[in-house]
């Protein structure tokens, strides 16, 4: 594809608002639960990448609107439907990187949340 045929993509600044106030509520709920800061490496992963996940379904969904949305033509079109499919694609391989990456930090933030409730079966807690 010439050079001049490429657009630009225009960041959307409201979805990444949105994915760091995510990212930002999660940081913030599990802190207030008392989270201790030996595990701040895996918060900000955490935080990091389910805030990327959250922006990354809503791009994912777009791009498969965008496919549903290409016309079947009669001509040669299928570039359209390639075009959409690579979109897709790299959404997917977008998300399955954060997959990836959020498994370990999720898994020792839910069991630190499971032994503090061994550890203490009987505690109430007052908000």
């Amino acid at each position: 594809m010439p050079a001049e045929d490429r657009t630009i993509p225009i960041p959307n600044l409201a979805q990444a608002r949105q994915k760091s106030s995510v990212a930002h509520q999660i940081l913030v709920k599990l802190k207030e639960q008392g989270l201790e800061e030996n595990f701040d490496d895996d918060l900000a992963k955490l935080c990091t990448d389910l805030g990327d996940l959250w922006g990354a379904q809503l791009s994912f969904t777009e791009r498969l609107g965008d496919f549903l949305d290409t016309e079947t033509a009669i001509d040669d079109s299928w570039h359209k439907f390639g075009d959409c499919l690579a979109d897709i694609c790299s959404e997917l391989e977008h998300m399955a990187w954060h997959i990836q990456s959020v498994k370990g930090p999720i898994e020792r933030i839910a069991q630190r949340a499971y032994q503090a409730d061994d550890q203490n079966p009987y505690e109430t807690r007052v908000v």
